[in-house]
This record gives C-alpha cells, structure tokens and sequence, in this order.
C-alpha cells in the first residue's frame, strides 16, 4: 500500500551543489534540520522518503529567508521507505503512530523552539507530512496549517482514523492546501477537507503537477520549478496572514 496516488513523483537525490543554510542538531533521540531564527516557527513535516531525500532541507531553507524558523524533525530516524515497494504498508502503520508523533512533537521540538525565541507556531508539510500537519494543528501552539499534495486521506483510511472528526477538530485552525492533480478529491473543491472545514481552508490547485512536486519533482519537466516556487510564495503568504 502506497500513501502516494499513482503517477506521483518518486526518490529524488538532494542536489549535490545545494549546501543547506541550516544545520542537523540532536534532541535527545530525535534528529532535527533547524533554519534560521524568528518568533515565529514553523513545523515542518517531510514525506515518507525521508529526512535526507529530495529538497526538503532547502525549502526550508527558503522559508527561513522569509522570516522564520523551521525545524523539520527526523520522526523515522534515519529511515525511509519507497512506498512502492514491498514493506510500505507496515513502513507506515509503524512511522505514522500519532502518540508517538505527537511525543516527539510536545516533548521535544516544541520546547526546544521556546527556549530558542519561538512564540508562535505554524505547520507545513509535503505528501506523509500533512498527516502530521492536521494532527498538530488542534494543539493550541500552532495558529495555521499549510498542506503541500497532501496524503493525510490515506493515511487516515490506513490507521483507522476518523478524518472527518479530525478536520472537525481543526476548525477555527486555518489549513491550506495545495493538491496536486492526482491528489485526493477530499482535499480538492467540493471535497471532504471544504465540506468540513469551510472558510477556515483555502485550497490552491496545480491540477498540471503530479503528487510530490514540491519535494521531488524535475525541475527540469516544463513547469516544475514554477509550480514549486509558486506553492511555496503561496504557504507564506497564508502564514504572514495567519501567525501574527
């Protein structure tokens, strides 16, 4: 089982002639990447390749030349997993544990984040990372949630949880997504994500993108690059909004 939909975007190697901005520190038994220094923090949630795959780092990177500080935490510590091949269900029924998660999250980053400066709190995540992403946005800290091709539908499906409950849970919390064209109907117009959530979502489409764009995609495929860099203007335009 794949918590991507078919034809997404699979591994792609971190660019070789990127140096991150940031820098890999250790909270207890936990690896986080952390960029730059704000007030405001900004969560970041990877996909289920993991803490070194595709451009996660520099997008964070990017976010942090906007302002903030982002932490993106290793939750699978060290590891990842291609969900198309076998082990992928039991990869995610183990990583997407949401006590253990939340744990990680709480007791670690978010008190880590205080003693640096951080006050307010903001989360994003790609493809497995909206799952975290709509989990954490009901705890009081975080004030919005931004979702890039999200796959928390499936994941939700696959660990039993009532995602109508959840979004419920999330109202007055502002969410954005940003589907990809093969992306889940609930998480586009009309879907169960707006049905549930109302004003409180704004959904910005790349109906040309395929699933993991953001993260993986060549930028070398027509439109890629500006896709990517649209969606993320779009998540900080949606935060200066909503973390004030």
């Amino acid at each position: 089982m794949s918590c991507c939909p078919d034809n997404s975007w699979g591994s792609l190697i971190a660019n070789p002639d990127y140096s991150p901005k940031g820098k890999v520190l250790q909270l207890e038994d936990l690896p986080i990447y952390v960029a730059g220094k704000s007030e405001k923090c900004l969560l970041w949630s990877y996909h289920i390749f993991g803490f070194n795959d595709g451009r996660g780092k520099q997008l964070c990177d990017m976010l942090a030349d906007q302002g903030y500080m982002v932490v993106m935490p290793d939750y699978y510590r060290g590891k990842s997993q291609d969900p198309t091949l076998p082990g992928a269900k039991d990869f995610l029924m183990s990583e997407t544990q949401w006590p253990k998660l939340k744990k990680d999250i709480e007791s670690l980053v978010v008190p880590w984040a205080k003693e640096q400066g951080a006050k307010i709190f903001g989360a994003i995540g790609t493809c497995w990372g909206s799952y975290v992403v709509l989990r954490i946005s009901s705890h009081p800290d975080f004030k919005a949630g931004v979702s890039l091709h999200p796959s928390h539908t499936i994941l939700m499906s696959l660990m039993n949880d009532d995602e109508r409950v959840i979004l419920e849970g999330l109202k007055g919390t502002p969410q954005m997504f940003a589907p990809a064209g093969n992306d889940h109907e609930n998480v586009k117009p009309g879907g169960l994500g707006q049905k549930y959530l109302g004003d409180d979502l704004t959904i910005v489409e790349f109906p040309e993108m395929k699933h993991g764009w953001t993260v993986r995609g060549d930028l070398k495929e027509p439109g890629v690059e500006e896709a990517t860099i649209r969606a993320m203007k779009e998540a900080v335009t949606f935060f200066k909004k909503h973390l004030k």
